[in-house]
């Protein structure tokens, strides 16, 4: 018994084609779907909405411009405007140009100014800030002039910008003035030179000089008024060492200087020290003698009246030396001379005792004559300076 195939129950596939078979219908597709494709595709095309806008504007005022210009009412105010969207236009559209980092520097560096420019130090820190559009550019450089009195300014130095706006760099200096500048390099592009920093280097003591009064002088007031010169802004300090009173000034523009002090009665150690603003140090001193002008000095003779026939053996001077307020003194020397007639002028030097007198005898040997005789006596003290004395003798019969 033989066995039939029934027909197949499978449907046939449509042809590979992309067109749809004969006898199959394809649906057409949702018009909602249609509409948003086509406003997809739409946005994509359009240009940004500020440029749609100024092309807007543009297109109503150039053809505003056009009619009024073919009826002659165009005007100045109307053109600028014109031309400034269309300039605006072109910039929006326009292709960007990227900036060149290797153009002309835009502006110098700065050399910060010292907060005292004077010095005694051989060498400095230049303190420098760049621009910070150079900052981490391996062609930017700083290059450093100096110019010193009298001569032009000469390049001394050339060092790389770091990756900071600020450097610090170190430089010998020369004794006398020193003028710095900068530039900055960048490619073979130099800018102009950064304005002009001085140092000075000033390594010599400041000398003062007091002019008034004059060393050993005698001060009948309680204050002596110094008066001198020096460098100019030296901080200076007088110190009485005998009272220990002190006073502080500053020597003025023209290195003038005046100080009041005190003082005590008798003698007085001042001594003058200042600090040149540069930090150089220098003194001076001297001695003033508060109260009477001069020490007190009094010579007398053993006699006064001498007989040239029955005249002693030997004349004697005595000196009593005092200080201002009347104490004895003693280490002052005492020059003795003695003029008798008949004789030659005798002489001699001795020192103060103690007790203050420093006591003179010469033996009366030779022929003496009748008439007038004299002692004198002439005394220096390191305090008190300087005095004298004399005695008047009578040589008779």
């Amino acid at each position: 018994m033989s066995t039939r195939r029934g027909a197949s129950h499978v449907r046939p596939r449509p042809p590979s084609s992309g067109r749809p078979g004969q006898g199959i219908k394809v649906k057409a597709p949702d018009r909602q779907r249609i509409r948003q494709h086509r406003g997809l595709d739409a946005r994509r095309r359009r240009a940004p909405l500020a440029t749609r806008t100024l092309l807007a504007l543009s297109v109503v005022l150039l053809a505003g411009a056009a009619l009024l210009a073919a009826s002659g009412g165009i005007g100045p105010a109307f053109s600028g405007l014109a031309a400034g969207f269309g300039s605006a236009l072109g910039r929006l559209t326009a292709t960007p140009v990227p900036t060149d980092l290797n153009g002309p520097p835009t502006d110098s560096p700065r050399i910060a100014m010292p907060a005292q420019p004077y010095t005694n130090q051989p060498s400095v820190d230049l303190n420098i800030t760049v621009p910070f559009e150079v900052v981490g550019d391996p062609a930017a450089r700083v290059r450093i002039y100096l110019a010193l009195e009298g001569l032009e300014a000469v390049a001394i130095a050339s060092v790389p910008v770091e990756a900071t706006i600020r450097l610090s760099v170190p430089m010998d200096l020369t004794a006398g003035r020193n003028d710095f500048s900068a530039t900055l390099l960048r490619g073979s592009q130099e800018s102009d030179p950064s304005p002009v920093v001085t140092w000075f280097l000033d390594q010599d003591p400041p000398r003062i000089t007091v002019t008034s009064p004059r060393d050993g002088a005698s001060i009948d007031r309680s204050t002596a008024n110094l008066e001198g010169s020096t460098q100019a802004g030296t901080t200076l300090v007088a110190l009485n060492a005998t009272n220990g009173a002190s006073i502080n000034t500053v020597a003025a523009l023209d290195g003038s200087f005046e100080i009041s002090l005190p003082l005590v009665q008798g003698a007085n150690t001042i001594e003058i020290s200042g600090t040149d603003p540069a930090g150089n140090e220098g003194a001076t001193s001297l001695t003033l003698i508060q109260g009477s002008t001069d020490m007190r000095v009094q010579l007398r003779a053993s006699t006064n009246r001498i007989s040239v026939a029955r005249h002693p053996s030997a004349l004697q001077l005595t000196v009593l030396v005092m200080d201002p307020r009347g104490n004895p003194l003693p280490d002052a020397r005492a020059f003795f001379t003695l003029q008798i007639p008949g004789l030659a002028p005798i002489s001699n030097e001795l020192v103060t005792a103690v007790d203050g007198r420093a006591i003179f005898t010469t033996a009366l040997v030779g022929t003496l004559s009748t008439g007038g005789g004299v002692g004198t006596v002439f005394v220096t003290h390191a305090d008190y300076r300087e005095s004298t004395d004399q005695v008047i003798l009578t040589f008779v019969k």
